[in-house]
């Protein structure tokens, strides 16, 4: 910055305030249990049953995603819900109990049908998909898929995960059962109709007893051929959450709600354009009000274009003088003047911005929320690499512990995921 003692600067660049707007829409993130259904347009579905908006404006996932991967302390929560939930993967096993009392489980082998739908589908693979939308969302839409054989021979021989950013359910029927599960890649953006933007539907298993209810739907289908029969199915499969008939609101959604969210995103933003700003300039050049007319008249400069130019170099000057500051044996030639008194002053003076940030500015507020959203998301910041507090660190043993206990506390997560492989054991066995 080069600013004139007295008089109007002749270049300044001064740096702008640091402003963080931090209005958050936090509040109107999650929409209110079961908001009023909506028409929606499927192809080959006449009188489809209304869409149940999933958020205020029909698109929660996408924009909690969004928000999630701002902040890494959050990402790396999730995922290592994720990873640690995984395990070994999913594998078919044999369970029998010795003399003793004890479990004893060893690989299910021989089985040419289990065997092939190992084989053929990809089961670790559609576990990962699982467990992501579960701990994101704590709604999955696992889909199951029959082969085209009759009778006894009639099999469940695939399974997918449809991906929960793109699912919607439908309006409960009298019952209050789900009929249909929506799947369509612009929910929130545009309107499904039957022409462009395909949303297709897929029925749905009764979510309290779903190997019952298929059992009767293929007795139903009994007789058909494969085209007019149902062949794929959606199992509900959610962790419930209180006073959520439709989607479930995950607890550490809390963090989101609570304000905690946004404090946490503006501390890396502010440090950010602080540094930008302060950080950029390191020196102030005051030049006196008559420096230039000294110069024009020790040098005998009338032009103003020869005027215009000569300022032009000494600006150029001061700035090969300042970039070789740091290195000794640089000067600058200047003038001085005496004031009434008869005392000398500079022309020109170079100040040195001082850096007030010393670096460690709203570290103890960064652990805080950091902490905050550990707890939040019940996992202990030892095991993602993070201290738990200025100071602290555990041990390996207790590292052990808290990660066997983690495991343990992840049991129901596994169990829903789950589900699904019961019901095609029920029902092709």
């Amino acid at each position: 910055v080069i600013v004139h003692a007295h008089g109007t600067p002749a270049y300044l660049s001064v740096p702008q305030a640091a402003v963080i707007t931090a209005a958050s829409d936090s509040h109107r993130l999650f929409a209110e249990p079961d908001r009023k259904p909506v028409d929606v347009l499927v192809k080959g579905l006449k009188d489809a049953p209304p869409v149940v908006p999933w958020g205020e404006n029909n698109d929660l996932p996408a924009r909690l995603i969004e928000k999630v991967y701002r902040l890494p302390q959050m990402t790396s929560n999730l995922w290592f819900n994720i990873v640690a939930t995984y395990g070994d993967g999913i594998r078919p096993v044999r369970i029998t109990y010795n003399s003793a009392g004890e479990r004893v489980i060893e690989p299910y082998t021989g089985n040419s049908e289990v065997d092939a739908f190992f084989q053929e589908n990809d089961t670790n693979g559609y576990l990962l998909e699982q467990l992501t939308d579960l701990h994101w969302f704590f709604n999955v839409f696992p889909e199951i898929i029959f082969n085209k054989e009759n009778g006894s021979k009639r099999k469940i021989v695939e399974i997918h995960s449809k991906e929960a950013v793109f699912s919607r359910w439908a309006r409960m029927d009298s019952q209050g059962r789900i009929p249909y599960h929506y799947y369509y890649a612009f929910w929130g953006e545009k309107i499904p109709d039957e022409l462009e933007h395909i949303c297709t539907a897929t029925p749905v298993l009764d979510a309290h007893r779903p190997v019952k209810h298929l059992r009767e739907i293929m007795e139903e289908d009994a007789g058909k051929s494969w085209d007019k029969r149902r062949n794929r199915f959606i199992i509900p499969v959610t962790f419930p959450t209180p006073g959520r008939s439709y989607y479930a609101k995950p607890y550490w959604y809390s963090i989101i709600e609570s304000g905690w969210y946004d404090f946490a995103v503006q501390i890396p933003a502010y440090k950010k354009a602080v540094m930008k700003n302060q950080l950029g300039i390191r020196y102030v050049v005051y030049l006196a009000d008559n420096y230039f007319e000294e110069i024009f008249r020790r040098e005998k400069i009338a032009d103003e274009k020869a005027q215009r130019k000569r300022i032009k170099k000494e600006y150029q000057d001061i700035e090969t003088f300042l970039k070789g500051a740091e290195n000794a044996g640089n000067s600058i030639v200047t003038y001085t003047k005496r004031d009434p008194q008869g005392q000398p002053y500079p022309m020109i003076k170079i100040e040195t911005i001082r850096n007030e940030m010393k670096g460690g500015e709203y570290i103890e507020d960064s652990e805080e929320v950091s902490n905050i959203i550990d707890y939040g998301m019940m996992v202990h910041p030892s095991l993602v690499g993070a201290s738990p507090g200025k100071n602290k660190s555990i041990n390996g043993t207790e590292a052990r512990e808290l990660f066997i206990i983690k495991q343990a506390l992840l049991k129901p997560f596994r169990d829903r995921i789950l589900k699904p492989f019961y019901l095609v054991k029920a029902i092709n066995r």
